[in-house]
């Protein structure tokens, strides 16, 4: 309070009398008191920080409590919190546990020690770092991503290859060449197909690791070239895609034609059987009950009746031997034909041997008859001949005659015997009569087998070849 000169004690105390009453009360009394005292300077600074928010206006009175002075670097640290906490929040903080572990434990310490020897700007380019290391983590994890997407993309894929490849191997069979040979060339070209994807996909996993192998360093020259490999291995699965739904759609096509046979498909092909020999039904009958298509069990059928007309078209020497000897070889590989012509006084027989025997087809002519008849590749003395009875029916020393040679050669001791000596007497006549028994008899079997060769050519075939596929006749 003011003194002015004049002013007595007393006048004094009765002037704080006066003033003592507002002292607890508004701020108006209180500035209309102090209005012309020394502290205008200080209200007015006062009054400032009130009226910039500073300061609430109830700090103004007695007994207030006093602002307290703020910590160092108390912004810079708050900020640095908040980064640190939206840098733990980041999805990929894990792949950066042990660095933000770290710098917490830096900042906390700075913070209990009032930033003592530390300088925020030094933690805030740490914070960068970890912050771009962050950013970095992040592409990798999207590289990473875009690898197992390509896994994702190829794993069905290989696996419909994988099918695809046994399902060609199931439809392909040896004798598809026979009887589909169009659609055999297109499955061995699919082999070959099938095995390039397969291989391509092959390439296209390794390729993958290979690019997985190569992150984890954070390294944005790295990621960027990762994301590049997997976008180009995404785009040739594509490719691949496309590919294989065309391969499979040829194996779909080639099924179909070769699907089991259904039960109109057996009725029409049991049909086509009827007339076959029995053990010619066999195989196509087997077919037919293990499932096989109707293309396979058409062929087989067809076969079954070339076969058959082969076998018509020709005569084993099995079939020749019934035929002259009139019993099969198993009764016999001998057999004699007495014949109605004598040399002189004495019978004559033939002697076909079966071991000469050769087959015949029906094209065969009359002089390759008799060479399959009689021997005509043998030695001499294996062919057939014709033997005068002239010491016995069974003498080794009979005058004979064989096919194939111009004379009569009786054995050495033949002419010393009284026989002999009577048979040389007529050698000439005599040796004749035996050349023409045997030239009569042959002529007579060769017309037989002759006769049976031509009703065998008449036969009509009902299935004809035509390159290598069977078809049936017109």
């Amino acid at each position: 309070m003011r003194r002015r000169d004049g002013d007595t004690e007393e006048e004094l105390e009765g002037q704080e009398d006066e003033l003592a009453p507002g002292a607890g009360g508004d701020l108006g009394s209180i500035l209309m008191g102090v209005q012309e005292g020394a502290g205008n300077a200080a209200l007015a600074s006062m009054l400032a920080q009130v009226e910039s928010g500073a300061q609430p206006a109830s700090s103004l009175l007695p007994g207030a409590p006093q602002a307290q002075a703020p910590e160092p670097h108390q912004d810079e640290a708050a900020g640095l919190g908040r980064r640190l906490a939206a840098a733990k929040a980041n999805p990929f903080a894990r792949r950066l546990d042990g660095e933000l572990a770290a710098f917490e434990r830096r900042l906390t310490s700075a913070a209990a020690d009032a930033w003592a020897g530390t300088d925020p700007a030094v933690l805030a380019t740490e914070l960068d770092d970890i912050e771009d290391r962050l950013g970095r983590a992040q592409r990798e994890e999207e590289a990473v991503a875009a690898l197992a997407a390509v896994d994702r993309r190829r794993a069905p894929l290989s696996e419909r290859t994988k099918l695809a490849i046994m399902e060609r191997t199931a439809l392909t069979k040896p004798g598809m060449f026979a009887y589909a040979p169009e659609d055999i060339e297109e499955l061995l070209e699919l082999a070959e197909q099938l095995n390039e994807l397969q291989r391509g996909l092959i390439e296209n996993r390794t390729a993958v690791g290979d690019a997985r192998g190569a992150l984890g360093t954070l390294s944005d020259v790295t990621t960027e070239y990762v994301g590049g490999v997997a976008t180009n291995l995404l785009e040739d699965l594509g490719k691949t895609q496309v590919t294989l739904g065309e391969y499979e759609l040829a194996l779909k096509t080639i099924s179909a034609k070769h699907a089991t046979a259904n039960a109109e498909d057996r009725e029409k092909l049991n049909q086509l059987m009827s007339g076959l020999a029995p053990r010619l039904q066999r195989e196509p009958t087997l077919a037919l009950d293990e499932g096989a298509s109707r293309q396979e069990i058409d062929y087989l059928i067809k076969k079954a009746w070339l076969e058959q007309h082969d076998a018509t078209q020709k005569l084993s020497r099995e079939e020749v031997w019934q035929l002259v000897s009139g019993f099969s070889p198993e009764e016999g590989t001998t057999s004699y034909f007495d014949l109605p012509w004598r040399m002189d006084r004495w019978r004559m027989h033939m002697a076909l041997d079966f071991g000469v025997m050769e087959g015949l087809d029906v094209d065969s002519s009359d002089s390759e008859i008799r060479d399959a008849l009689f021997g005509g590749h043998a030695s001499r003395d294996k062919r057939a001949y014709v033997a005068a009875e002239v010491l016995g029916r069974d003498d080794a020393r009979n005058p004979r005659f064989f096919y194939g040679t111009s004379r009569v050669s009786p054995h050495k001791d033949f002419w010393a015997t009284n026989e002999g000596k009577v048979v040389k007497r007529n050698w000439s006549s005599n040796q004749h009569k035996l050349i023409d028994a045997f030239n009569s008899k042959s002529e007579d079997l060769v017309k037989v087998v002759h006769e049976v060769l031509e009703e065998r050519k008449a036969l009509k075939a009902l299935v004809v070849k035509v390159g290598e596929t069977l078809k049936w006749a017109d």
